[in-house]
């Protein structure tokens, strides 16, 4: 009995293993003991003193005042306030490399005739990301007593953006500082991610 021929050619969409593409959004770690710190007087203040008269840091400043300001902290100047928020914040151009789509179209034919047999196939990715240069911000606090010399709560928010996406520092860091103190304290030593 003779069989049928298969057909010639087939099409087949497959899911392929892939690099994960440029992070968005921000990632936030906090890190504390558990204790209570209660609302209060705070000095807002520069972790390097040379930020300290410069009027794009000064707003910084301002926006984790304010964060900290909803949360009933009062900022206040002067030594004789025990709580400390320690304020630094980076930027830095990092490289990333090109990531491969997590779809790829597979192309493959077929044909058998009496008792031998042939194939051939290839794939091609379907979009995916170039790489290239991309901004990344960080915004450290740490919330410290005076009066004890001892951390009560730090945290960190850090946001990726392609630097051809034209980013705006200030707003950059306005995102980081509501991302940052989003149900304060957090959860101590978990890494959440805020859009």
């Amino acid at each position: 009995m003779k069989r049928a021929p298969l057909p010639i050619a087939a099409v087949l969409v497959t899911v392929a293993c892939a690099t994960p593409g440029p992070k968005t959004g921000t990632e936030v770690t906090r890190f504390h003991r558990g204790d209570t710190i209660a609302p209060q007087a705070v000095n807002v203040e520069a972790a390097n003193t040379a930020n300290e008269d410069s009027l794009e840091f000064s707003t910084y400043l301002g926006q984790v005042a304010a964060e900290l300001n909803r949360l009933g902290f009062e900022r206040v100047e002067g030594e004789q306030v025990d709580l400390l928020a320690i304020v630094d914040v980076t930027k830095s151009v990092e490289i990333q490399a090109p990531s491969r789509s997590p779809f790829s179209i597979g192309f493959g034919g077929s044909s058998y005739g009496g008792s031998g047999g042939m194939g051939v196939g290839a794939s091609t990715d379907v979009g995916g990301s170039e790489g290239g240069e991309v901004i990344v911000t960080q915004l450290d606090v740490q919330l410290v007593s005076r009066e004890q010399r001892d951390v009560l709560w730090e945290g960190r928010a850090v946001r990726t953006a392609e630097s051809a996406s034209g980013q705006q520092p200030v707003a950059t860091v306005q995102k980081l500082s509501s991302a940052l103190f989003l149900d304060f304290p957090g959860k101590s030593g978990s890494t959440i991610e805020v859009e």
